[in-house]
């Protein structure tokens, strides 16, 4: 979570400062200001031209080449599309963490079609100020040959007030240059006006484009709250349920049956001596506290269980095996049998590849003989880190018989 923040706030600043450079762009929209930013070409190349062999691209990177793509076409001036670029890198960011924890989530399908949003955007604002600069060099266009029509015009007065020889000769001449001025200039007031209906038509066509997009990426935004807030509501509903599906689990802690919690949700350890000796059939005691297990299971429909059963080193690896697995069957059976969805259980058997204890000592291996049964809120489940590697034997078990 820290390192999505800073990957956040670092495209924020950059977008500030980005933004912050093109503020002091020529304001009229000239050559230098429809300029755009320029890539190094070294980067460029790394960015365009695959590396042979590499994997294909996440949606993360595809995102995020996308939103660097489209930062090449804004120009230096354009303020607005800056700052949306920024916001775009940061979502880029968010995005690729929310691949890291969890690529199925709806939250990676949101930030998803927010980079798409952010993307068209871009180009939007790209356009738009395009278009303003191009409509800014028309005007100066304009400035400038009413100036030189002032220039020619000053000098026929001139020449007219001037004692100067061939008099009207000259004055036919200016006034034949005058008039092809006048000409040009009623020419390129039509162009002129032209191009404006026609880039004030597109200006119109780009704000509407841009005012749809922000309305897109704000309805997306809401919609990833809403989420967010869902998620973070169900998690705090089976944290709830588990912690009182906890105490009534406390009602069966005995010397037969330990309860314990931790990062996998809550622990039922139960002593093989509820199993015949070497065998996997049900003991009377445990038919009991597992009866009281599946009306507590038959209370919280949002609890998985997993039952895994375990051994010590005595006898061979496959016997142990056999016999683990056959007890964690007949557990899940019983429960099937007491009304539990057989869905929400699973049985594995671990043999005597899990100890707990030293295997060297009797109490150790009594320990290590025994069946858990692994419950957690499905809600958990879903919203839960990575697991962990499984923990090394205890020091001192002993290798696998022969």
């Amino acid at each position: 979570m820290k390192t999505r923040n800073l990957f956040v706030i670092s495209a924020l600043a950059a977008s500030v400062c980005f933004a912050a450079d093109g503020s002091t762009s020529s304001p009229t929209g000239g050559s230098e200001a429809a300029e755009i930013d320029k890539v190094p070409a070294s980067t460029e190349q790394s960015r365009s031209e695959p590396v042979e062999g590499a994997a294909e691209q996440t949606v993360a990177e595809k995102c995020l080449a996308a939103v660097e793509n489209a930062g090449k076409a804004i120009p230096s001036n354009a303020v607005t599309a800056k700052f949306t670029y920024g916001e775009a890198l940061a979502n880029a960011g968010e995005l690729s963490y929310a691949l890291e924890k969890d690529p199925e989530s709806a939250t990676v399908q949101t930030l998803t079609a927010n980079c798409d949003t952010y993307v068209k955007l871009i180009a939007a604002q790209a356009e738009t100020q395009a278009l303003r600069n191009r409509t800014a060099e028309n005007w100066e266009k304009r400035a400038a040959t009413a100036r030189s029509i002032e220039a020619i015009q000053e000098q026929i007065n001139q020449a007219r007030s001037g004692k100067v020889n061939d008099l009207e000769a000259e004055k036919a001449k200016l006034q034949d240059q005058g008039a092809r001025l006048q000409a040009e200039m009623q020419q390129n007031q039509e162009k002129f006006q032209a191009e404006a209906a026609a880039q004030q038509a597109a200006l119109k066509a780009a704000s509407k484009r841009e005012a749809d997009l922000q309305k897109q990426q704000a309805d997306l935004q809401k919609q990833l709250e809403a989420e967010k807030k869902a998620l973070a509501e169900e998690r705090a509903k089976a944290e709830v349920r588990q912690a009182e599906a906890m105490n009534k689990l406390n009602e069966l802690q005995s010397k037969l049956i330990q309860v314990t919690k931790d990062a996998r949700g809550i622990i039922l350890s139960m002593s093989d001596i509820l199993f015949d000796v070497n065998k996997a059939s049900l003991k009377a005691d445990l038919k009991t506290s597992l009866a009281k297990v599946a009306g507590i299971l038959s209370v919280y429909q949002q609890f998985n269980v997993s039952i895994e059963g375990n051994t010590d080193n005595t006898g061979s690896a496959e016997h142990n095996m056999k016999l683990s697995q056959q007890r964690a069957d007949n557990v899940k059976n019983f429960l099937v049998e007491q009304g539990i969805d057989a869905g929400r259980l699973t049985a594995k058997g671990l043999g005597m590849t899990m100890p707990i204890a030293d295997n060297k000592t009797k109490e150790g291996r009594q320990k290590n003989r025994r069946v858990d049964l692994v419950i957690q809120d499905k809600a958990l489940q879903q919203n839960a880190e990575p697991a962990a590697e499984p923990a090394a034997p205890a020091e001192g078990a002993a290798p696998e018989a022969k």
